[in-house]
């Protein structure tokens, strides 16, 4: 394969369509169909179906994608790095994070940082734990924050930098309000909103419920927390979050309370397991350490 069959494939996958990915590369339908066949015979699996008028990707072809989306990313990545170079950086941060933090808590961190180091350049870049422990085992990423780790998170060293416990959410006004703490039985009937299954913290939000059936309605689910309290402020349901993303949220209409029982809401640092620590990451590591420390204090 080379790299105008990837460059068309990827276009095609992004824009779901032959022509549109002809548009956005600036060239003919038939040249893109064409790149495409070729790519498939060089792979030896087909990349897509026609199901109903729409060209879908099959298993393969999203799985390849996954692939080339990773290598366009590094691609990108050594263009900034020669641009720094160019004009004589003195350093680059790239940081890899989960949902929960990217969205809520590293903004405020990485003004933080920038205020110390006016001329580093960060690049910040968002997935979910497993991902972000593979950018950082990689050493695409210099660091990784990721809400559990797990014996498939190769090439990394972890360190635990808060515990928090899980609280309520729900719209101002709920008959929640009336609580001072919250329990899976008061929850019964309640449109509830989940994490998806992928995301550690759902198992652990489950096992409170002995019977979701009897318990909660489970119609409603997405992968980020900010998205959860985003949907709650609509008053669309209820759920149980992590205080310190609940905290960024409650400009929206949102109220919480303590859950009980505790549902503990983790972060974990990692970082490459074979290679020094440059100064730049250890000290994002500290200031993001000292601000969730200081962050958690309040829901101890």
């Amino acid at each position: 394969m080379n790299f105008k069959q990837v460059e068309a494939f990827r276009a095609v996958m992004l824009s779901g369509s032959m022509t549109a990915a002809a548009e956005s590369l600036h060239t003919s339908q038939p040249n893109i169909s064409r790149l495409i066949a070729q790519l498939e015979r060089n792979s030896g699996f087909k990349l897509f179906e026609r199901v109903g008028g729409r060209l879908l990707p099959t298993d393969e072809g999203a799985a390849l994608f996954a692939d080339v989306e990773r290598a366009f990313i590094g691609l990108h990545s050594l263009e900034q790095s020669a641009q720094n170079i160019r004009r004589g950086g003195t350093g680059r941060l790239r940081i890899a994070a989960v949902p929960s933090l990217s969205l809520t808590v590293l903004p405020r961190v990485v003004q933080r940082f920038r205020q110390e180091n006016p001329d580093v350049a960060i690049s910040l870049h968002t997935n979910d734990s497993p991902m972000v422990a593979h950018w950082a085992a990689s050493q695409f990423c210099d660091l990784g924050l990721v809400s559990y780790v797990g014996e498939d998170m190769p090439g990394v060293k972890s360190q635990a930098i808060c515990d928090v416990p899980g609280v309520c959410v729900f719209p101002k006004g709920h008959r929640l309000s009336a609580f001072t703490s919250v329990g899976p039985e008061d929850l019964r009937g309640e449109e509830f909103i989940s994490l998806s299954q992928n995301d550690g913290s759902r198992a652990r939000v489950d096992r409170a419920f002995s019977d979701d059936r009897e318990h909660r309605k489970l119609n409603l689910e997405t992968p980020y927390a900010a998205t959860v309290c985003s949907l709650v402020a609509l008053g669309l349901g209820v759920s149980i979050v992590s205080p310190i993303v609940a905290q960024e949220y409650l400009h929206t209409g949102i109220e919480t309370r303590p859950f009980r029982p505790q549902i503990r809401f983790s972060t974990y640092l990692l970082l490459p397991a074979d290679r020094p620590i440059g100064l730049l990451t250890q000290r994002f590591s500290q200031l993001i350490d000292e601000m969730l420390s200081t962050a958690a204090k309040d829901w101890q």
